[in-house]
């Protein structure tokens, strides 16, 4: 049976040593392909390949947070340390060494394309590996060969030399590491076998049948589906990997109800795929980091149909663009069908949780069933915001200033669930305030009001409670309101309305929009959350200096840079759906 742990330390000392030994060396010259997965060997269980990331480095070289670094009171101590001391004199040693800088050392390694790939070995845990790099500048490489021979003669007893294919020298390291290159390539192996067959596709002299990874049913599936071309890609080879774990990654039936309603559906499609590919892109002022695998939900059956988004049918969608909007989350599920399928989704020790379950809500719901009354009449998201409040239940503020908070439910049947969700909000309220002398607060009255011919509910203080550093307490108002096919239960009145506002205005779509079929969305807004935390920079450097031990001064430049950071991020994104080959999981992030 094959077993897969992560790359091993030896691997990564090795290699660094692989680097300075290459780099040493003469090079002939010959052509090279620019794919570096045409020239690895198939059957490579892991495959990440970066290409072009010079110009990136470039750029954080001269960005203003680098910059700022000398000045940051953190950089400052830790180069004052015995540790900052000797990493300091390890970089001067290197640069030294090699006549440049550490920037320029990465820029020209990472100029041009570096690739790792990992095979499982039969009876070990470790894997062994495959590494190339290509540069695009041959002349700045031969200044670093040129500083670097001179030290191989430390090594030199270490070291022997054969001819591989291709008449490509090969030398090896303890016959532990063999390294070899060819114009501006440099690949390492940590076996012959490995570098023969490396050498072979380089070389284009296969004449014995070997193929490349860029042959490999699973990778050529992936790079189908998410291109070639990005700045980072990788590759997992599950069916490899589940050969490893006895056919599957874990068990049909999940013992963890919520693991099962957020990740059931992804969890088999996984299972079922022959790979498990990323991506990352990078352009001015956009991050996209993408996950993706093979298979369309349909493929599963209707067991798992209510994972899924449906096709051509309504989707997570967007957010409510309330006012100061600081994020929130969408969770599209069938959850009438995923209950009703429990049975065969999840394994029978935790079936009798269901029936306690049940049977505390009828308390709360009486003479209502929950699979057949309750969640037929919900629709299909769950929507979760974050949004400033206005404290105008107050005649002061609480000493830690919290957001708004809502949920909103969508509506199957809105006469039917309304009724369940009055109800369920009424006693909530209720027990909450039974609390209300142990939460140092007076009991709250629930009252009415219609706004826009809308009736809300919400809670009451007979006398609004007086104070600047209020307990957390006060943050809450509960507030409901029923609006079309949504139901709104917020922890501010003044968030109820907005939010009433927003599902009141007619939605409009954009003709050319792409179709999408996402069922969970999160999103950030960092200017907002900036907001939030700066009302609270207070709080948030007496913590620092109290419980981390931080000067006010390191306190205050702590939180400043916290801050400039989070407001830096104008969106932050996270989506999942299924698409036309897959189904995707996509984080974007878009800057000023």
């Amino acid at each position: 049976m094959l077993r897969f742990a992560r790359f091993p330390r030896r691997h990564l000392l090795l290699a660094v040593i692989c680097c300075l030994a290459m780099l040493g060396m003469s090079r002939p010259v010959a052509a090279a392909d620019a794919d570096l997965a045409k020239s690895t060997p198939s059957g490579a269980v892991f495959f990440a390949e970066i290409s072009g990331l010079d110009a990136w480095i470039d750029k954080l070289q001269h960005s203003p947070l680098v910059a700022s670094l000398p000045s940051n009171p953190q950089v400052q101590a830790f180069y004052a340390s015995p540790q900052g001391r000797k990493a300091d004199a390890g970089r001067k040693a290197i640069e030294n060494q090699l006549g440049m800088d550490l920037w320029t050392l990465a820029k020209t390694t990472f100029s041009g394309r570096v690739s790792v790939a990992l095979y499982p070995h039969e009876g070990r845990k470790e894997p062994d590996a495959v590494i190339a790099v290509q540069v695009k500048d041959a002349a700045a490489l031969d200044k670093i060969r040129e500083r670097v021979t001179p030290l191989l003669t430390l090594i030199e007893e270490q070291i022997s030399q054969t001819t591989g294919p291709g008449n490509v020298p090969v030398r090896s390291i303890d016959n532990k590491v063999f390294i070899a290159e060819r114009d501006e390539w440099i690949v390492a192996a940590s076996t012959s076998e490995l570098m023969n067959r490396t050498l072979t596709l380089r070389a284009g002299a296969a004449t014995d049948g070997s193929k490349s990874l860029a042959d490999d049913a699973p990778f050529v599936a992936m790079t189908k589906q998410l291109g070639a071309q990005h700045l980072v890609r990788s590759y997992v080879n599950l069916e490899l990997v589940a050969q490893g774990m006895g056919g599957r990654f874990g068990p049909e039936k999940l013992d963890n109800p919520g693991v099962s309603l957020l990740l059931g559906g992804l969890y088999e499609l996984a299972n079922r795929s022959p790979f498990f590919g990323s991506t990352l892109d990078l352009d001015s002022q956009r991050l996209v980091f993408t996950h993706s695998i093979a298979g369309k939900p349909e493929s599963l059956g209707e067991k798992y149909a209510p994972l899924f988004a449906a096709a051509d049918k309504p989707d997570a969608g967007s957010l409510p663009k309330v006012p100061g909007l600081i994020g929130g989350l969408i969770l599209h599920r069938d959850f009438a069908g995923w209950y009703k399928r429990r049975e065969e989704l999840l394994d029978a020790k935790v079936l009798p949780e269901f029936d306690k379950f049940e049977a505390g809500l009828a308390n709360l719901l009486p003479g209502k069933d929950y699979a057949t009354d309750i969640l037929p009449s919900f629709g299909r998201n769950l929507t979760f915001v974050a949004a400033p409040q206005d404290y105008a239940h107050l005649n002061g503020k609480p000493g830690l200033q919290l957001p708004g908070f809502a949920l909103v439910w969508d509506l199957a049947k809105p006469d039917e669930a309304e009724e369940t969700l009055n109800l369920f909000f009424q006693t909530v309220a209720t027990i909450s305030n039974l609390n209300a002398g142990q939460q140092g607060r007076q009991p709250w009255v629930l009252s009415s009001e219609s706004y826009k011919d809308v009736q809300i509910q919400f809670g009451k203080y007979g006398q609004k409670p007086k104070g600047d550093r209020l307990p957390i307490v006060f943050n809450f108002m509960p507030a409901a309101a029923r609006v079309r096919d949504k139901f709104v239960m917020a922890s501010s009145v003044d968030l109820c309305k907005h939010l009433v506002d927003v599902y009141l205005t007619p939605t409009t779509t954009t003709a050319t929009a792409k179709p999408t079929r996402n069922d969970f969305l999160f999103e950030l807004t960092g200017e907002s959350l900036a907001n939030i935390l700066e009302t609270n920079r207070g709080l948030l450097e007496a913590r620092s200096v109290s419980q981390e031990g931080k000067t006010s001064d390191q306190a205050q430049t702590e939180v400043t840079t916290l801050l400039q950071l989070v407001r830096a991020v104008r969106t932050l994104r996270l989506t999942s759906g299924a698409e036309a080959d897959g189904y995707r999981v996509q984080l974007e992030a878009v800057w000023k």
